[in-house]
């Protein structure tokens, strides 16, 4: 099985920062503290991959895939001479020269960003199949984890035709979320990769969701820091707090006070280090996707979930009706381990559904 293999060095880092994208800001991502992660999980899906022997790949030279290529067993051979500062057009160049080269399947680490790279020069000529990266993952091309990814890559005989999706990253971090299609990809057959984003547009549940919130926060007595997600489900709770919340970005709150707009990881370990009572995570599902940790909330990392005392996940009734299942995807293994199993999720005020975190 001949396989190409791209990472994208720089995707993803925007994540715990807060930036909401990397597109155009590695450099300021960087600054604020953002550290790579695609490399990190290429290595983690290479790994899990069972079928060594048979496998060959073609990737191109440094952290675009022959520094983690070097760390495996398998034979490689580097097609594309990757420059120090890399961009979307060196993607491109070498996602044309393995099609010209033939590949039964190229594999990429990376976001929506470089699946829309990708797919614009391939033009379903061959399957392709994203490690999840990037800071944005709305596309289902991508695996639930990276490590199903190398299963995926071990295990699947067919094929299905998936939209490509991303985001104007300038609208999002203005609190606008344009979605458009990118193109279509032939993707692998699998339940472990994960489905588009869905829209829910049950504004009562979500008004009920949010009452419920404040009802428990004003009955429990205690000073509470909320740490509450993205989303237009947590942006309600976030208007009966009466705060200038965002809508997709992560609000820190305390004494129904903004203590952080926006926060990035940083200033909500900061939080969290100035304070001593509980801490309670308010977040809801990607629709369809099903996952409450690790898309677009990468700043509620391993380090702040560990310090939370509950974590409230809440979904409208038609968001769940196509949700069947919930996911976490932090990076963390032994957390992800952790917080799978059943989990109770608020559907309206008196509504709950025990989900399962897969």
């Amino acid at each position: 099985m001949k396989i190409g293999f791209i990472i994208n060095p720089v995707a993803g880092m925007g994540g715990k920062v807060g930036l909401k994208g990397t597109d155009n800001l590695a450099e300021l991502a960087a600054r604020l503290g953002g550290e790579p992660v695609s490399l990190i999980r290429a290595k983690q899906a290479l790994q899990s991959i069972e079928k060594e022997d048979d496998m060959f790949f073609l990737t191109c030279s440094g952290k675009m895939g022959e520094s983690v290529l070097k760390k495996t067993r398998f034979k490689f051979e580097v097609i594309y001479k990757a420059p120090e500062k890399t961009s979307a057009e060196d993607t491109k160049k070498v996602a044309i020269k393995i099609l010209e080269l033939g590949c039964d399947l190229l594999l990429f680490s990376g976001g929506d960003g470089t699946a829309g790279d990708i797919v614009s020069v391939i033009d379903k000529k061959i399957p392709v199949l994203g490690i999840p990266a990037g800071v944005k993952i709305f596309s289902p091309v991508f695996c639930i984890t990276p490590k199903e990814c190398g299963r995926i890559v071990s295990t699947f005989t067919e094929t299905s035709l998936r939209e490509v999706l991303d985001i104007d990253e300038e609208a999002y971090r203005k609190n606008e979320l344009n979605i458009r299609i990118q193109g279509e990809a032939i993707v692998p057959v699998s339940p472990a990769v994960q489905s588009g984003k869905a829209t829910s547009s049950s504004v009562d549940a979500k008004i009920d969701i949010a009452e419920r919130i404040i009802d428990d926060y004003l009955a429990h007595g205690k000073d509470v820091l909320y740490i509450i997600g993205p989303g237009t489900t947590t942006m309600e709770v976030k208007n009966k707090f009466c705060i200038d919340g965002t809508l997709l970005g992560v609000d820190a709150v305390r004494n129904s006070k903004l203590v952080k707009k926006d926060a990035s990881e940083k200033h909500l370990l900061e939080a969290l280090q100035e304070f001593d009572g509980k801490v309670a995570i308010i977040v809801s599902p990607i629709g369809s996707q099903g996952f409450i940790f690790g898309r677009g909330n990468q700043q509620i990392s391993p380090m702040v979930i560990r310090r939370a005392d509950e974590i409230i996940v809440i979904a409208s009734p038609d968001k769940l009706e196509f949700t069947p299942s919930l996911h976490v995807d932090t990076g963390d293994h032994e957390l992800d381990n952790r917080l799978r199993g059943y989990m109770k999720v608020l559907s309206g005020y008196h509504d709950f559904k025990m989900m399962e975190v897969v």
